[in-house]
């Protein structure tokens, strides 16, 4: 449960540039003049511009859900600090498996995109309500891959303890069984 909101904050910190929550800083690029010889941090293909930024913000802004499903995230986000605060575990489970692959389709490079959206097809599929064993298999093999697919785009300080807990997510679904057995969405929310 926790794994996947570390993940998410991660991630979309990480691409909405937030400052101080942010996995790509200058002592994330501070070996950069050793094996480039160049002095400047050029762009991160993951990070958006001021105007795509506001686009983001504006369109969770005006998301609508049914009653029960996520809390008001309308209220989360910040226009003039294009920042989102004060998310729930909840809600950042249903962001990320949901929404983050719609969000940021247009607004991201193809590779970082199709790469997030694994992530995301991963966390959908371990939280399902029933899931095979071939089904978790094919999983264990996938996310290995999308993890090195991740480790291309982002620098190498995104990386903590949480980023690689996902390879052992599988396992501990084959052993102990389905999700809601497991996490407290439902005594959370």
């Amino acid at each position: 449960m926790h794994v996947e909101k570390n993940i998410f904050d991660n991630i979309f910190n990480t691409i909405m540039y937030v400052k101080g929550k942010m996995k790509d800083n200058t002592k994330a690029r501070a070996d950069l003049p050793q094996i480039n010889e160049k002095n400047f941090k050029p762009p991160a293909a993951y990070a958006l511009s001021k105007e795509k930024l506001k686009i983001v913000c504006e369109w969770i802004k005006k998301l609508k859900f049914p009653d029960g499903y996520v809390s008001y995230i309308a209220c989360c986000v910040h226009l003039q600090d294009q920042r989102i605060y004060g998310m729930k575990s909840h809600d950042c489970h249903v962001f990320m498996q949901r929404l983050i692959p719609i969000a940021f389709r247009e607004l991201l490079p193809y590779d970082v995109w199709s790469a997030i959206t694994e992530i995301s097809l991963f966390f959908r599929n371990i939280c399902a309500h029933s899931i095979s064993e071939v089904d978790m298999k094919n999983l264990e093999k996938s996310i290995v891959i999308t993890l090195c697919k991740l480790e291309k785009i982002f620098p190498p300080a995104f990386f903590d303890c949480m980023e690689n807990l996902r390879i052992h997510l599988v396992y501990e679904a084959r052993v102990t069984g389905p999700v809601q057995y497991r996490w407290m969405y439902p005594f959370e929310r």
